[in-house]
């Protein structure tokens, strides 16, 4: 088994694309909520009462301010319609204003009270509407919105794939399922405000919403309002929450002044980027692996996703990090040989020589003896071996016996139960490391 080590590379990293800070006069302004258009080509964010249109593919884009007659308050959310030729604002000037894709106000209309939240339906030209008391449900062919009652303030909202239901997240901790025509058909109920939520876009996953909740939790639901898995842990309050296009990942921002990526699953990934104010904006950017952040600092940027192949090979046996949490082995010579390892952690590592798969996680290392089936000659693994320690290393190399990590100019030795048998020190960094 071979290792090379690469100065400059990392087991995923991000890139800065652009990053402004807006004032005006002596008043700094917050990036309250960011959309893209559907086909990734045009991005609108809301920084206080103004709204911008960026192109997300400049390095350094213009920041002109949306001309013509726009809201007299803060902006709090946008949408934009599936077919990318209208987008929607609201905010806390009570106001739903639809705008053309060029900018041009198209239609307005209001609400009682402020405007949280903003869903366009993906199937049709349905845009529901959120605030303190009521569901607003409005769409080109009917003349007046159509209302519905709530018991809390509205705080997000986000609609099925196929458009039939809308996930509404509440202040009081609910999460309200409806129908097109703003009929209740389930609750979720938790304990504190459900700041964030969206379904997942992927065919597959279509009826799982991931929910972000303000007792620092991440989960995920059924439509029926069933719980998939448990409660994922946070230390933070979630504000905002989007999927990737093809539903693998999800990227989520809040109180801890961050923007973090998640497998679909919720485990974290890695820190996309760090800012001097709470996260409220961060949005995928659609079929591209990129992400765009808005924060109470008054910054807004764009970062882009780079995922370097993790793997390891010896002789025809080949292993592969996928979808960031799985190891697949499989063997070169014979397809059909074929083994998926769900670890249900970050895979930063793999090594494999013989019938030894060494994989480091974040917190632990696992040891895997593999071997074939002697009746159908299937790849299984046996015996695993976790050494749950933490190990900052450059190089991951497997032995039969042993472990050998490299971090920088030091090379050390370890068995398969974590104890150090030897060490070495060297004048220069370490590149390659060949068993």
């Amino acid at each position: 088994w071979v290792s090379f080590k690469n100065p400059a590379a990392k087991i995923m990293r991000t890139k800065k694309i652009f990053e402004k800070g807006k004032t005006d006069g002596d008043v700094r302004e917050v990036v309250w909520a960011i959309i893209f258009r559907p086909d990734g080509k045009q991005m609108v964010a809301s920084v206080g009462h103004r709204l911008f249109i960026i192109d997300p593919s400049s390095t350094d884009p213009r920041f002109t301010p949306q001309i013509g007659k726009g809201h007299h308050g803060i902006v709090f959310a946008l949408s934009y319609s599936a077919d990318g030729k209208r987008f929607a604002s609201g905010g806390a000037d009570k106001t739903v204003i639809i705008w053309t894709a060029a900018g041009e106000p198209f239609l307005r209309y209001t609400h009682n009270y402020a405007i949280q939240a903003l869903a366009y339906n993906p199937v049709t030209q349905q845009l529901a509407s959120g605030t303190d008391s009521d569901l607003g449900l409005w769409s080109p062919d009917q003349k007046q919105v159509h209302k519905e009652k709530v018991n809390s303030r509205i705080l997000c909202m986000s609609w099925t794939n196929d458009g039939q239901f809308l996930a509404c997240g509440q202040y009081n901790g609910q999460i309200s399922i409806r129908d097109r025509q703003g009929q209740e058909k389930y609750v979720i109920r938790r304990t504190e405000p459900v700041w964030c939520l969206a379904w997942n876009p992927a065919k597959e996953e279509a009826a799982t919403l991931a929910v972000g909740c303000w007792d620092q939790t991440l989960s995920f639901y059924q439509l029926n309002g069933k719980q998939v898995g448990g409660d994922r842990k946070l230390d933070y309050d979630p504000c905002s929450l989007s999927y990737f296009s093809n539903g693998e990942y999800l990227v989520m921002g809040g109180s801890n002044c961050q923007a973090i990526l998640y497998t679909r699953d919720g485990v974290k990934l890695t820190t996309v980027a760090e800012r001097k104010g709470w996260v409220w904006a961060c949005q995928a950017r659609p079929k591209h692996n990129f992400v765009a952040i808005g924060a109470n600092d008054c910054t807004m940027s764009l970062y882009q996703l780079i995922f370097n192949t993790v793997h390891g090979l010896y002789q025809d046996r080949y292993a592969y990090r996928d979808v960031m949490t799985d190891v697949v082995v499989q063997s070169l010579t014979n397809t059909d040989q074929r083994l998926r390892i769900r670890l249900h952690e970050y895979v930063q590592k793999i090594a494999v020589f013989r019938d030894r798969l060494a994989v480091q996680m974040p917190e632990r290392l696992a040891v895997y003896e593999l071997a074939e089936d002697e009746q159908t000659g299937e790849l299984k693994s046996l015996n695993r071996q976790t050494i749950n320690e933490k190990f900052d290393c450059n190089l991951l190399v497997v032995t039969s016996n042993h472990i050998i990590l490299c971090q920088d100019c030091k090379v050390t030795l370890l068995n398969f139960d974590g104890v150090k048998e030897r060490e070495w020190v060297l004048d220069s960094v370490i590149l390659y490391m060949k068993v």
